[in-house]
């Protein structure tokens, strides 16, 4: 729809401001709400069309206010999505037409879905995993065989964060296509496969190490899983895979050579196996 001057005027000003809420992806959301209601733009001032912007502007209530909330040009960022302006109660709605966006033709769409479906997790993964039908779309995108492996990191997070064991599946699916076209975002499905399932992760690194040629693509990918493993904090985890990850040290020891990189993450490992003996010891 074609707009006065004014209007565009006034959506620039808006977008570099500094109000709450006031952003590129919230803009188009409060400009679609004022032409549903067929507001008069020519017939205002440059302050007035602000005002009413301001008055329409909130994060998206429907799905298609929110495939024009995802389609800017710009990256969403976590910044751009306020936790106190996306609730417990839009979340799971948000994850369900989520899945409709992230095979969208339009690049941008695909990527800032993404983005968001991410920040979903992190932020709101409580309220996605009591109502587990809000994951059925990304269900769907994971027994897609036509979907893009570029989704593969994110649909096994939320899957495995957010699902149930139903997902397992799905989940190491997804990974393995990580592995092979994505190692950027590895550190998501290691957060998938010990949410989910810790033997799958230990399976997972296991595989890497016996089965895959030293310093190949795949084994490279493994080091980067392994160094997310070292991150792990929680002992109990540490207590009951000691003699796996004992074995696995050894692996990369024997497999990677010298490495400085590597090195660093085999102490890491080394230094929780090392707690966790000593704390049997005593």
């Amino acid at each position: 729809m074609a707009h006065p001057p004014v209007v565009h005027s006034a959506l620039a000003k808006l977008a570099r401001s500094e109000i709450a809420g006031v952003n590129v992806h919230t803009l188009p959301v409060a400009l679609h709400r004022a032409e549903n209601e067929h507001l008069d733009f020519a017939s205002l001032n440059e302050r007035q069309v602000a005002l009413a912007l301001l008055q329409r502007i909130s994060y998206p209530e429907t799905a298609a206010e929110l495939a024009l909330f995802l389609d800017v040009g710009h990256t969403l960022s976590p910044a751009t999505l306020v936790i106190s302006e996306i609730t417990d109660k839009q979340a799971p709605a948000y994850m369900n037409w989520l899945s409709d966006f992230l095979n969208n033709p339009e690049v941008n769409i695909q990527k800032n879905s993404r983005e968001m479906l991410r920040w979903l997790v992190v932020n709101r993964q409580a309220a996605i995993a009591a109502q587990p039908r809000s994951l059925d779309g990304m269900r769907r995108v994971a027994d897609d065989p036509a979907s893009t492996w570029k989704n593969a990191a994110f649909v096994a997070y939320a899957l495995g964060c957010c699902g149930t064991v139903e997902d397992y599946d799905r989940v190491i699916k997804q990974s393995e296509l990580v592995i092979e076209h994505d190692r950027e975002h590895v550190e998501l499905v290691a957060e998938a496969l010990y949410r989910m399932y810790p033997p799958a992760l230990i399976n997972a690194l296991q595989y890497f190490i016996e089965s895959v040629p030293a310093n190949s693509k795949q084994f490279i990918a493994g080091i980067h899983l392994l160094a997310k493993v070292a991150e792990i904090d929680d002992q109990s985890f540490w207590s009951t895979y000691f003699d796996d990850m004992d074995h696995i040290v050894q692996k990369v020891n024997e497999l990677a050579g010298y490495n400085q990189d590597v090195e660093r993450i085999v102490d890491l490992i080394e230094k929780h196996l090392a707690f966790v003996g000593s704390d049997d010891e005593a």
